[in-house]
């Protein structure tokens, strides 16, 4: 099972002028095992491309395809089944928080989609685990929790309802460094744990060199290059692209470059420490 887009234009009509968000769009996502990040400027079509996965926008012309859910859809199609099967984590998560208990927020998504408090009650103990929330803090209003808790409340409310992709927009935004390494972890755990594909929105190429599998760079509502994160960076024309290379790969290049080291894994942070911690042994 997939995702699929073909030939998909999208446009936002305004009370002036046009603006057409995506335009001939041909893409291909795996149901499972994928960990792809989507990149471009402001405005390059990175949202509006994930809300059609997820039925918030329909397209003006050309077909999605989500698992068998045909957009625009059929009039005896919900678009509630389809939503079950695309998760959506918006920036600052836990805004959308507003039960009694974190446990009963957790649930809400699977008794939405009609789930029996019992079995609703299941995934919502096993998405709270998953996430790394004790039992203690389950019985706790959402709003008497940290923030780092909160925002895992809000995402195991949304892997509640077992989506088979889940779409991260831009989930660090707002944490301090620590907060986004220990959030980016999360999610590559619940991808190894779970074998979900996971799509991550990000201006952020340092997340991009750590975690994506696969680059998908957008502009101006085209698809201008979809490989391996090692195929983009290696790239002669990568400038053209108008993306900021990772500080890993800054730094990595400048010892290759000035001391004439080599490294085996130039995409992560990991090459970097390894280096540093044999030099301390030296």
């Amino acid at each position: 099972m997939e995702i699929r887009f073909e030939k998909v234009n999208f446009q936002y009509s305004g009370l002036t002028d046009t603006t057409h968000a995506l335009k001939g769009v041909d893409l291909k996502i795996e149901g499972t095992g994928e960990f792809i990040a989507v990149v471009g400027h402001t405005g390059s079509g990175k949202s509006t491309l994930v809300q059609l996965m997820n039925g918030l926008l329909v397209p003006n012309s050309g077909v999605v395809n989500v698992f068998g859910f045909r957009l625009p859809a059929k009039r005896n199609q919900k678009i509630n089944e389809l939503r079950q099967e695309v998760g959506l984590v918006f920036q600052f998560p836990e805004y959308q928080l507003f039960e009694e208990t974190v446990l009963k927020d957790i649930m809400f998504g699977p008794k939405n989609f009609k789930k029996t408090k019992v079995n609703a009650e299941e995934r919502a103990l096993e998405a709270a685990k998953l996430v790394g929330l004790d039992d203690n803090i389950l019985k706790s209003s959402p709003f008497r929790i940290s923030g780092g808790q909160m925002r895992r409340a809000a995402i195991a409310g949304i892997l509640a309802m077992d989506p088979k992709v889940l779409v991260l927009d831009e989930p660090t935004r707002g944490l301090d460094p620590q907060g986004r390494r220990e959030m980016m972890d999360l999610f590559k755990e619940i991808h190894e744990k779970t074998n979900k594909t996971i799509i991550l929105i990000t201006h952020d190429m340092d997340l991009v060199s750590e975690y994506a599998k696969r680059v998908i760079v957008l502009s101006d509502g085209l698809i201008t290059f979809d490989g391996t994160k090692e195929e983009l960076f290696e790239k002669e024309d990568f400038k053209d692209y108008h993306l900021s290379e990772p500080q890993t790969i800054k730094i990595l290049k400048y010892l290759e470059e000035e001391i004439g080291l080599k490294f085996k894994e130039k995409y992560t942070y990991d090459s970097l420490l390894e280096y540093i911690v044999e030099g301390e042994h030296e």
